[in-house]
């Protein structure tokens, strides 16, 4: 039973939503078969148990006492809890979507033909939608589906009265286009990383008819319109500004997790022209950071991504906010993940003091260290040790690291150029300790092979090194 749809679905349920759908479950209008009862107590009493403690067979004595299994009963009552617990996330869904159950019931009420009850819920749909803050795309969606039940409603009163279907087609045309867009921002975001072809085939044609038409009103159009601008051609800085000043307006008039893609996409610009060389937009994506933090929209559940927590560090560092940064790693460290979270600390503290030279600070925080689960992190930590031991002339430890260094690179093969570039330090590193760096001719030997290799990790250091008159 470990691997059964229905376990999933039960195990990813909160403790709120387990005593809810315990009701639910009891509730004879959703279900009337006391057997799906019991196996709902089953699970709920045993849910903690160890990954293969639970199974049908046992689940069945806990239902049927001493019956004689029969597996297809069993499976049946499975799959009528399962159709309970999906009813019950579909109405936990709909409650928490008012605007959408509106639209439910004014359908409802269309069907059963209560037509004054309908028009005065209609209003009260209306009048609610407009109250509220919100102005995402779905917002758009939701007053196009009012719109289309109140011109349903008027067409079958009448043939020749005032049918309001200009506001109908606004609200579509807000809704589609504003997707248009979204979608389209993302896209271009995925294609940097996954360097895939998307055929956007009606965006050309969206992107003409917004440069013709003023839809400054309407705030998703127009922070996703220069999103996309500004993704699509970063040479055009007028649209990041833009998207800037519109992200500060009206991020609030958005759901938080849209508000978050908002300011990402605004910082995958930036991204894009530091890849570009420009230095400036550090800055740049390290404001973006700090005004979405203070928003609170990159805490997810009360979660702070490990990803978020060190880019936001490294732009920091870079800048060389370092009282920011250290106030920063300590505030957001209760922020992460639990099962990662003191390591991710430990490796961000560990580069804090890198980045500074203090270098037994440092090594403090990596020897601590035990498994990052990211493989890039453990390259990274591993490449600030051998640069400490090697500029401490800690020869033993760092021969020692050489070797598990290159042991845990070829057991990883998926990783890219990285691969080359660090084989390549370590290889380089290896020479420089076997060689006479005393002597200036062997000391310009190694610059020139260096200089001459073009992917090798820390290419900058290695020469800063070797010109050293010695490696004392």
């Amino acid at each position: 039973m470990d691997k059964s749809v229905l376990l999933q679905y039960f195990d990813s349920l909160s403790n709120k939503e387990i005593r809810d759908l315990g009701h639910f479950v009891r509730s004879p209008y959703f279900n009337r078969r006391e057997k799906v009862v019991k196996l709902f107590d089953y699970l709920v009493e045993y849910r903690h148990l160890p990954e293969g403690a639970i199974s049908k067979e046992k689940a069945w004595k806990f239902i049927f006492g001493q019956q004689a299994y029969d597996d297809r009963e069993m499976r049946y009552t499975m799959s009528f809890l399962l159709k309970v617990i999906r009813q019950f996330l579909i109405q936990n869904e709909l409650e928490k979507d008012t605007a959408q159950a509106q639209v439910v019931l004014c359908r409802a009420l269309q069907r059963h033909k209560l037509g004054k009850l309908l028009e005065k819920e209609l209003r009260h749909s209306i009048e609610e939608q407009q109250k509220q803050a919100l102005r995402h795309s779905l917002y758009h969606l939701h007053n196009y589906q009012l719109e289309m039940v109140r011109v349903e409603h008027i067409t079958q009163q009448t043939r020749t009265g005032d049918i309001p279907l200009q506001a109908l087609f606004d609200e579509l045309n807000f809704f589609y286009i504003a997707e248009m867009l979204r979608q389209s921002s993302i896209i271009l975001t995925h294609q940097t990383v996954s360097k895939r072809d998307y055929n956007l085939r009606l965006q050309d044609s969206v992107i003409e008819h917004l440069e013709q038409h003023d839809y400054t009103q309407v705030p998703a159009i127009a922070i996703y319109y220069h999103s996309y601008k500004a993704l699509s051609d970063s040479t055009v800085e007028s649209h990041f500004v833009q998207l800037k000043a519109l992200i500060e307006e009206h991020w609030s008039s958005f759901p938080a997790k849209e508000s978050r893609d908002f300011y990402l996409l605004a910082i995958n610009y930036c991204i894009q022209k530091l890849n570009q060389g420009e230095r400036s937009y550090i800055r740049e994506a390290f404001e973006l950071y700090k005004s979405g933090l203070e928003n609170g929209l990159f805490l997810e559940n009360g979660i702070l991504s490990s990803f978020t927590y060190t880019n936001v560090s490294r732009l920091g560092l870079a800048l060389e906010e370092w009282e920011w940064v250290q106030e920063f790693l300590k505030r957001y460290h209760p922020t992460l993940k639990a099962n990662d979270r003191d390591n991710i600390y430990r490796y961000n503290m560990a580069f804090f003091y890198f980045q500074q030279s203090e270098y037994d600070h440092a090594m403090e925080y990596l020897i601590q260290l035990d498994h990052l689960n990211d493989v890039f992190q453990n390259l990274d930590a591993r490449r600030m040790m051998l640069r400490i031991y090697y500029e401490q002339g800690a020869v033993s430890p760092l021969l020692s690291l050489l070797d598990s260094f290159k042991v845990y690179i070829s057991r990883h093969k998926d990783i890219g150029y990285h691969k080359t570039n660090y084989l390549n330090l370590i290889r380089f590193v290896r020479q420089m300790l076997n060689s006479n760096l005393s002597s200036g001719k062997v000391r310009e030997a190694l610059i020139s092979k260096v200089e001459q290799t073009s992917s090798v990790a820390e290419k900058t250091w290695l020469i800063s090194q070797l010109k050293k008159r010695s490696t004392g």
